[in-house]
């Protein structure tokens, strides 16, 4: 499973390991964004993917070249962040795993696919607060509200791609939007919004539309069933509508 505790394992060691190198190398914080954030307000499902967003490009090539590179990374071109990182490790059981670093600065933004919407990066450098990943391993996460508005917009965007993607790809986007959809339960459930923040952000994203929200709670309960879709639509009405 892509999912299974056995690969994200895997990779939340090796984020803890890169917080910690960041904490003492690079002498701030990083900014742990998507599945990551996610998992820290509701300690379900981990993420195969690290995401990291940096403050300016030049901090993330000086980091990219520090510690992705030098730790045994290659680097692959990517339509989301401005770079993708990967390397592989092997679980307990001997499986390989391969880890993904996504690596944006700040100042781009995230196209919502399938709609004239962009989401700037940098938002989530205005709206986080701090989370410990482990001993030593202090960092950033986004806001819950900004972190669920994210979550839509990716939900919103995977499923258009999904209609455009070749069968290679198919599996893999409906593993992402599964995962989406999990992630936004997860924080509806476990994550306390401030009402105000969220419909804020909502209209500065460009998401407080009631047709796009429709669609991104449609597209969220197709990948949800029995008690899970039940509890999805209990917490989106009260968030959300």
């Amino acid at each position: 499973m892509l999912y299974s505790k056995e690969v994200t394992d895997q990779t939340l060691k090796e984020l803890v390991e890169f917080i910690t190198w960041y904490n003492k190398h690079v002498g701030h914080d990083p900014l742990i964004v998507g599945g990551w954030a996610a998992w820290a307000y509701h300690h379900g499902l981990g993420s195969k993917d690290i995401d990291v967003v940096f403050p300016a490009a030049p901090a993330m090539h000086v980091t990219l070249n520090q510690y992705f590179i030098a730790n045994g990374y290659r680097e692959r071109k990517t339509a989301f962040f401005s770079y993708e990182f990967y390397k592989t490790r092997k679980t307990s059981g001997g499986r390989e795993v391969e880890v993904i670093v996504d690596a944006v600065a700040s100042d781009r933004r995230v196209i919502v696919g399938g709609t004239p919407i962009t989401i700037p990066w940098g938002l989530a450098e205005k709206h986080k607060q701090r989370h410990e990943f482990g001993k030593d391993a202090q960092a950033w996460i986004i806001a819950p509200e900004l972190l669920l508005i994210y979550k839509i917009g990716a939900l919103i965007g995977r499923d258009h791609n999904l209609g455009l993607a070749r069968a290679f790809n198919f599996g893999r986007i409906q593993g992402k939007l599964w995962k989406d959809a999990q992630d936004i339960l997860g924080l509806t459930q476990n994550a306390e919004f401030n009402e105000e923040k969220l419909g804020s952000l909502l209209e500065e994203s460009g998401l407080n539309d009631e047709k796009l929200l429709r669609q991104a709670k449609s597209i969220a309960l197709s990948y949800l069933e029995g008690k899970q879709a039940t509890e999805f639509n209990a917490k989106w009405a009260e968030i959300l509508e």
